[in-house]
């Protein structure tokens, strides 16, 4: 089984608002972070936790949340001054024998196993996955507060969070990140992880995101997590507790 280890980003990717994420807002009691980083912990083939955070949000969590992270085996990577900067600290702090990276924004906490599994598969095949969603409305462009025209959305699909990689793949194109990201010419934005590594010339896999899967960037979005995760496929036990148990399946 290939090792993994995961890095969740604090701070907000390049396409969204820079103060947009909600990571350290409660969430039924627990920061939506804690709450991102819970997904995982049955997950037996991640053997390296870091938690990537921008230097001055190092002394909050050392202080606060520094116990709850060491009894969950996350670490935590600082760097800056921006979501690059953060996961490439973190890239410097992998194990050895870690063999694929997957990529998490910290305030996506309603992600199902489901999804997981399916990027899992297709890492197998190609260096780095992504999640996408159809776009679901129809879009228009807006000038001075009013609709301008239509837009044409045909093949758009919205890229979610976490990505997956290969640890190779990724660690190349975060070595070439300046020169890619300045590059003339270059087809279309830098704007996360799975972008980075199209333009640097390496083939991103997509499957099905999921609707579950949405941002907690503000209070309505934090009251839509909520819900989501009352409603989030629950994975089969690995060993039943009882024999009422084990008749259920």
């Amino acid at each position: 089984m290939a090792k993994m280890a995961v890095l969740f980003v604090m701070t907000a990717p390049p396409w969204a608002p820079k103060d947009s994420g909600r990571p350290f807002m409660k969430l039924d009691n627990r920061e939506v972070f804690m709450r991102t980083i819970e997904i995982y912990a049955n997950r037996d083939q991640v053997e390296q936790r870091l938690l990537c955070l921008l230097p001055d949000e190092l002394s909050r969590v050392q202080q606060k949340y520094g116990a709850h992270l060491g009894f969950q085996g996350v670490s935590v990577a600082t760097g800056g001054p921006d979501w690059f900067g953060a996961v490439a600290r973190g890239l410097e702090k992998l194990k050895p024998e870690i063999d694929l990276v997957m990529i998490h924004d910290a305030s996506c906490p309603a992600v199902p196993y489901t999804l997981l599994d399916a990027m899992e598969q297709a890492i197998t095949s190609a260096p780095a996955v992504a999640p996408v969603l159809a776009l679901g409305n129809a879009l228009v462009r807006v000038k001075g507060g009013f609709m301008d025209a239509g837009f044409d959305a045909a093949g758009l699909q919205q890229l979610q969070s976490p990505q997956l990689f290969q640890r190779s793949a990724l660690e190349q194109a975060y070595a070439q990140r300046s020169a890619l990201m300045a590059a003339p010419g270059r087809s279309g934005p830098v704007h996360d992880d799975a972008t980075l590594l199209r333009v640097a010339g390496k083939k991103v896999a997509v499957v099905a995101g999921s609707l579950f899967n949405v941002r907690a960037e503000s209070e309505e979005t934090l009251r839509a997590v909520s819900d989501m995760l009352k409603h989030l496929p629950k994975p089969r036990s690995k060993a039943p507790l009882t024999p009422f148990d084990e008749a259920q399946w």
